[in-house]
């Protein structure tokens, strides 16, 4: 399984080490809408590989980390969920698109892959979805959300801990893992694109 049982120290995204979670004056917006094609090619998905948009942007998210900060696993909070996840940030080399996507989809769907530390660190990164709400502010969080044709993607980061161009680079590389992804991942086992093959 990509994702194993969480035993050691995440891997940390941020820039800048801070001892305190941001206030709403620390972060800034750093905003990066999906063009017409890649709208579409994440629509296309969602049908073709039977799961959700969320989980598709989730799964390109920890592709972009890798490239852009290194590999590991990392904490997410996703809004409307319990309890963070753990994510991996791996390489296309070492996990195949429908791994990655899959990965994702289980600890989403179940919830199986939540944490459950005593001492679990606090998670660095949030998403949300549709203007799903967030509890609080993380050091990096990223808003996806469709406000006419296209789907937006809003980066909010803590500006003591990233430096805007590590955030500028981590939106850069997102729509590229996103096309990856989409492009080589084939449906998930049990849903009905799965089923028709």
């Amino acid at each position: 399984m990509l994702i194993a049982e969480f035993a050691s120290s995440p891997l940390r995204i941020a820039d800048h080490e801070t001892a305190d979670a941001p206030a709403a004056a620390d972060l800034a917006k750093f905003s990066a809408p999906l063009d017409s094609t890649l709208t579409a090619e994440l629509e296309g998905a969602e049908w073709h590989l039977g799961i959700a948009a969320e989980e598709i942007i989730v799964a390109a998210l920890g592709l972009a980390i890798a490239r852009t900060i290194g590999e590991g696993v990392v904490l997410v909070d996703v809004a409307g969920h319990s309890g963070p996840i753990p994510l991996s940030c791996t390489s296309a080399g070492l996990a195949t698109a429908t791994e990655m996507l899959g990965a994702v989809h289980r600890s989403l769907s179940t919830g199986a892959a939540a944490l459950k530390v005593a001492a679990q660190p606090a998670a660095e990164i949030a998403f949300s979805y549709e203007g799903t709400a967030l509890a609080h502010h993380h050091a990096l969080e990223l808003r996806a959300h469709r406000p006419d044709a296209l789907v937006q993607l809003d980066w909010w980061y803590d500006t003591r801990s990233f430096d805007a161009y590590t955030v500028e680079e981590l939106a850069e590389q997102l729509p590229l893992a996103l096309i990856e992804l989409t492009s080589e991942a084939s449906p998930q086992p049990n849903t009905p694109m799965a089923v028709g093959h």
